[in-house]
């Protein structure tokens, strides 16, 4: 029974992640602030209640006291939070901006693929067969949902699919450079709202307009509150309380409902609607995730 309601957990923040995608692009089409600007609400805001939340948990306060026994580690949470989760979020909201959310949301998942690159290389080893496979299926993906087949023509802004392998990149750093900090028990909850809560005070040096007003007009208000409440908080609570019943494989392959769903939703939503050859690039990057953990088994 846990385990059912584990996997509908991660499922579920899958679709509240590809949710908040479709929320951005809508929200881009009604407003002129910025991506960034959208990053400093969205993880000033979100990182500070999932920080309330985590205070409640012990798991909480054993975390800062592992830290304060090494500050060095304060800075490795510093460096998640400004390089991870800013850079990560920003870069796609500017490739939702610049090419839409279904485009976006699937070019960013071929991270898996490249976080398989950087540990062959960083182990000095070659990929295993199902760890070439996801590669494999990564690029020919992205390539067949790009240009349809035809290399000599671009079905998405090229904008877009750079701002998108950008976002994944960020993704697969954000996936690798915390291994050290969950080593030393550090919690996965408190890690993620307190390094995106100080990436948020971070963007504050990058933005000119501080004034949040313009994120509550009739327009995007509800736009905003989307991506914060349910596309970041909800989607990292849900995940992480089925994570805990799930292995590293489970957990990978459920994580396809995000880039899925991000295309079921932008279809009903916006009519956003893929050919038959860049279905067939969708369905390749979907594969790319879970075959790894296929092969595995």
């Amino acid at each position: 029974m846990k385990r059912s309601l584990a996997l509908i957990l991660v499922g579920m923040a899958g679709i509240f992640w590809a949710s908040s995608g479709v929320a951005a692009q809508d929200f881009f089409m009604y407003s002129e602030k910025t991506a960034m600007e959208l990053t400093n609400i969205r993880m000033c805001v979100a990182g500070l209640v999932l920080i309330i939340v985590s205070l409640r948990s012990k798991k909480f306060w054993r975390t800062t006291t592992i830290l304060n026994s090494e500050p060095r580690n304060w800075l490795d949470v510093i460096i998640y939070g400004i390089i991870g989760m800013v850079l990560m979020q920003y870069t796609y909201f500017k490739g939702i901006e610049t090419g839409g959310a279904a485009a976006a949301t699937v070019i960013c998942y071929t991270c898996p693929a490249m976080v398989v690159l950087w540990e062959s290389f960083y182990g000095r080893r070659f990929p295993r067969f199902g760890e070439v496979l996801a590669v494999v299926f990564a690029m020919l993906g992205v390539f067949l949902l790009v240009t349809g087949g035809n290399p000599t023509k671009l079905l998405v802004p090229l904008s877009c699919v750079l701002w998108s392998l950008a976002s994944g990149a960020t993704f697969a750093f954000s996936a690798i450079y915390p291994k050290h900090l969950f080593a030393k028990k550090i919690d996965p909850l408190f890690l993620t709202g307190v390094g995106m809560f100080i990436g948020g005070l971070f963007t504050f040096s990058l933005i000119n307009d501080w004034n949040w007003s313009g994120f509550f007009t009739s327009e995007v208000s509800f736009d905003v509150i989307w991506i914060i409440i349910f596309g970041t908080v909800a989607a990292f609570l849900s995940f992480n309380a089925g994570l805990k019943y799930l292995t590293p494989e489970e957990a990978s392959i459920t994580a396809t409902t995000e880039p899925a769903a991000s295309v079921v939703i932008s279809w009903i939503i916006f009519g956003t609607a893929f050919g038959l050859v860049e279905s067939f690039g969708i369905i390749l990057v979907l594969l790319a995730i879970i075959t790894p953990s296929i092969v595995k088994r």
